[in-house]
C-alpha cells in the first residue's frame, strides 16, 4: 500500500480510501437487490448509504477532480508524462456526467422512492460509476500519486494543501 510522504498526497490518498469504502457498500447494495427488486430508499441503512454516495461523488467530481486537473496534472505533464495526465483527465470527463446522473437518481429516489424503472437505471449507472471510479482510483494509487510523491518538491506541499483546503471550503 502506498504511503505518501507529502501531506497533500496523503489527503488525496485518504479520500481515495474513503471513496473505495462507499463504492464497496454501493456495489453490495446493487448486488443485494435484483433489477425487479428495488430497495426501500427511506429505510435507514439505504438512505444513509445514498446520502454518503451523494456526498462522496459531489466532493470527488468537484473539488478532488478540479484540484488534480488544475494543480497536479499540469505538474505531472511537465515533469513526468503528459499522456498519463491526459488519460486521467479524460477519465474524469467520463465519470463526471455518470456521477451527476447517479446523484440525480438518488435525489429523486429519496423524494419518491425507487420505482422498478428508476432502480434499473440506478443499478446500471451505479454499476458503471463503481467500475470506472475504482479503476481510476487504482491507477492513481499505483502510479500517479507515487510518481507525484517523487517529483513534487517538499516546498510545494504547504501551498498545495492550502489551495486544496480553500477549494473545498469555497
Amino acid at each position: 500500500m502506498f504511503t505518501p510522504r507529502l501531506g497533500i498526497l496523503r489527503s488525496l490518498h485518504e479520500e481515495h480510501v474513503a471513496m473505495l469504502s462507499v463504492l464497496e457498500r454501493l456495489e453490495n447494495l446493487l448486488a443485494a437487490n435484483g433489477p425487479q427488486d428495488p430497495p426501500n430508499s427511506i429505510e435507514a441503512g439505504v438512505a444513509g448509504l445514498l446520502d454518503e454516495v451523494v456526498a462522496a461523488l459531489g466532493d470527488d467530481v468537484t473539488h478532488h477532480y478540479a484540484f488534480e486537473e488544475t494543480h497536479l496534472f499540469p505538474r505531472f505533464a511537465e515533469r513526468a508524462d503528459p499522456r498519463i495526465a491526459e488519460m486521467l483527465r479524460q477519465e474524469h470527463e467520463i465519470i463526471r456526467p455518470l456521477a451527476k446522473r447517479l446523484v440525480a437518481i438518488i435525489v429523486q429516489a429519496k423524494a419518491e422512492g425507487f420505482s422498478v424503472a428508476t432502480w434499473a437505471e440506478f443499478r446500471e449507472t451505479g454499476g458503471e460509476v463503481v467500475e470506472r471510479e475504482i479503476f481510476h482510483i487504482q491507477k492513481e494509487e499505483m502510479g500517479f500519486l507515487p510518481a507525484l510523491d517523487q517529483i513534487l518538491d517538499v516546498d510545494e506541499d504547504g501551498p498545495l494543501r492550502r489551495t486544496y483546503a480553500e477549494m473545498k471550503d469555497g
